[in-house]
């Protein structure tokens, strides 16, 4: 589901990297890692237990609700899952409204404000532009003006009618389809954490395998979770180094994932106005109170530029970004929205 650069974690004396490719999780001391595989990616529960005395079968026990959580919000979101409520909105909803749950109209109600508030930089209906460029079909294809204009008539929240009374889904476009991969992790994480807390956990750092980290509570011996931002061109180098405590944080990176056409490369985050892959941004990292927020930020960052990411973060004193630039060829990491040191 997820578009965004790979989340990997070191835990021996690293903190975690975001970037790269998944590496083995390594429990330090008083830390106990469980993982669990669902949408596509595996997710890792790096858990300092409520008691130093517990073993691994009884952190394991605490964390089955947060895995149950995730996949019961799978079944209901992932768009490879024929049966989902997703599905049946993607084949049915241009043709009548969508019968779907509660909290699925909440999640597209809150697509729907990431989407305004970004002035659609963060754009849910973004799949037709993927399968035009070939990315669904891992095989690249440079549009045509004609095709664009076609493919982006079937793009915009705009055109989606989310009924909160009746809870249906209208499509106001044939060819329309909604896909959650910028945002369906950080709500999982989002649903995880609410279950850990019910069941006593504290502190514990959640990742999302290629999207997003939530970090509650704090480390041994630390006031937070520390998380190294990579190199979007290294996964073995990194660039800056945050602490976050119950907030969670989120890259996107357009060198992730590609396709190459007449010798250029073109990434895989768009700018959904305009049907072009985004050029000029190297990695953004949003970080944010909810797993949601900082899912959908970090990809709405990348496609809105550095003046707008200032505008949005002044705007939104509880979030934090940080963007990597190249100055004369040497990546920089630039902070937003932090406190002066």
């Amino acid at each position: 589901m997820g578009r965004h650069t790979t989340i990997f974690l070191w835990f021996f004396l690293l903190p975690a990297i975001v970037s790269g490719v998944v590496h083995a999780a390594e429990a330090s001391p008083g830390v106990i890692t469980l993982k669990h595989t669902a949408m596509g990616t595996v997710f890792t529960f790096s858990v300092r237990p409520p008691s130093p005395t517990m073993y691994s079968e009884e952190v394991n026990h605490l964390v089955e609700p947060a895995c149950e959580a995730i996949d019961a919000l799978e079944k209901k979101i992932s768009t490879w899952i024929p049966e989902s409520q997703i599905s049946k909105v993607n084949q049915s909803a241009s043709d009548r409204p969508v019968k779907v749950s509660a909290d699925v109209i909440s999640l597209l109600q809150t697509c729907q404000r990431f989407y305004k508030d970004s002035g659609g930089a963060f754009d849910v209906t973004v799949g037709p532009l993927l399968d035009l460029w070939g990315f669904y079909r891992k095989q690249g294809h440079l549009p045509k003006e004609e095709e664009m204009k076609e493919a982006l008539e079937k793009v915009g929240f705009d055109k989606v009618d989310v009924n909160e009374a009746e809870e249906t889904v209208r499509f106001a476009r044939a060819g329309m389809r909604i896909d959650f991969g910028g945002i369906g992790k950080g709500l999982a994480l989002d649903r995880a954490v609410e279950m850990l807390r019910e069941q006593g956990i504290k502190n514990v750092l959640v990742d999302g395998g290629t999207s997003t980290v939530f970090a509650l509570g704090s480390g041994p011996g630390e006031s937070g979770w520390k998380v190294r931002i990579g190199s979007p061109y290294n996964k073995d180098e990194y660039l800056e180094e945050v602490e976050i405590r119950n907030e969670s944080l989120s890259t996107s990176s357009g060198s992730e994932s590609y396709v190459e056409l007449d010798g250029k490369k073109y990434g895989h985050i768009f700018d959904p106005r305009t049907g072009w892959p985004v050029e000029g941004m190297l990695s953004t990292t949003a970080i944010a109170p909810t797993g949601m927020e900082s899912d959908a930020l970090s990809t709405a960052f990348f496609v809105m530029g550095m003046e707008n990411i200032r505008k949005y973060c002044q705007a939104h004193p509880q979030v934090r970004a940080i963007v990597v630039v190249s100055e004369g060829g040497v990546l920089k990491p630039v902070r937003i929205n932090f406190p002066a040191k």
